[in-house]
């Protein structure tokens, strides 16, 4: 992807941070970060996405909101509420609005036309199948950490405190199945690597790896996902101490590369981006470490891929990080810039 802006959103508000919401910067030539363009006004953005002509973003607040901003401007064209406590993700799915509720544990469906203020806002849809896992002070109930769109009609839905990744059906709201992780996985954001489901587990600090399988193929609707399951086949570190465990290692996004080969994970408490070979996924191999280099800052919440360049959200750094990628897509040991902006928690690039 070659862009020429890139939009950094972070936390607005104590404990988390005391940033000024969303910032819009043009990017020069060379991918570096050149001068900012606009700020806006939302209120602990913990995430944004480009959607329907609007930059969207999750107001992340006990009584959680979504908002849309101008993409220009960045100023207010609408809020609604998400129906739940600190939204953390959000992505437009067809002609809605999907929203993970962090603390609520629950995915909310809201029309985009009520976000942006050309309907009559109504409280919005919620799905939720509670659940718990085993780490006592952070799986005491479920918390819906991401939403994701599949190419195959569904959307899966991140349970940190459940240690499952649900899958709904995006046009009737109906609950397929789930992807079972081991228990204290505490799966955070995933990725789709065509058959296969890539899920970063922020509580074990490794990757796992599940693939879909046939139930009953025979009678099953192909477009709405049924008659499928996920069977989980593994999974490596994301980060390794010096005994080869991974300890206060807490993995946060992941993504894959433009061609599917590479997988990029952030790992805070480590402070690192590893880069992983993926391809061989269907010939049985498993994933294996390129490179593992630091974030440049501290807390690496987020990143984004685009011009040849790796931008990196370090929170608690109050920092970006552009690295630089080489022909086989892996980054520099160091930055080739850092860019201030306060509790950054999300990048967009466009």
């Amino acid at each position: 992807m070659n862009a020429s802006q890139i939009i950094v959103s972070g936390y607005t508000r104590e404990p988390y941070g005391g940033g000024p919401g969303v910032g819009r910067f043009s990017l020069e030539p060379d991918g570096t970060v050149g001068r900012q363009l606009a700020v806006g006004g939302a209120v602990n953005p913990s995430f944004i996405a480009p959607g329907g002509g609007a930059l969207l973003a999750v107001e992340e607040l006990p009584e959680g909101r979504i908002a849309a901003l101008d993409p220009e401007t960045l100023e207010l064209r609408g809020r609604v509420a998400s129906g739940g406590a600190d939204p953390c993700h959000l992505a437009l799915i067809g002609p809605d609005v999907w929203a993970a509720n962090y603390s609520s544990g629950t995915a909310s469906v809201t029309p985009l036309a009520a976000v942006l203020g050309s309907t009559t806002p109504e409280p919005p849809e919620l799905l939720s199948h509670p659940g718990t896992g085993p780490v006592a002070d952070r799986q005491g109930g479920s918390h819906a950490h991401q939403v994701t769109a599949t190419p195959w009609g569904t959307v899966l839905v991140s349970d940190l405190g459940a240690d499952r990744v649900d899958e709904y059906s995006a046009a009737s709201r109906v609950r397929l199945g789930s992807a079972e992780l081991p228990p204290g996985t505490g799966p955070r954001h995933v990725a789709i690597a065509g058959e296969f489901l890539l899920v970063a587990g922020e509580l074990d600090g490794h990757l796992h790896v599940l693939r879909r399988a046939d139930v009953d193929p025979g009678g099953a609707d192909p477009h709405d996902g049924a008659g499928r399951f996920w069977k989980w086949l593994l999974r490596v570190p994301l980060s390794a101490g010096p005994d080869g465990g991974t300890a206060g290692s807490a993995p946060s996004h992941i993504q894959l590369s433009g061609d599917g080969t590479r997988l990029y994970a952030a790992v805070r408490g480590a402070d690192t981006v590893v880069v992983l070979d993926v391809s061989g996924l269907d010939a049985g191999r498993p994933p294996a470490v390129l490179r593992r280099v630091p974030c440049g800052g501290r807390w690496p919440r987020h990143f984004a891929l685009g011009n040849n360049r790796l931008y990196v959200a370090n929170q608690r750094s109050n920092t970006v990080a552009v690295f630089a990628l080489d022909g086989d897509g892996l980054p520099g040991a160091e930055p080739v810039q850092t860019v201030g902006f306060g509790s950054p928690t999300c990048i967009v690039l466009a």
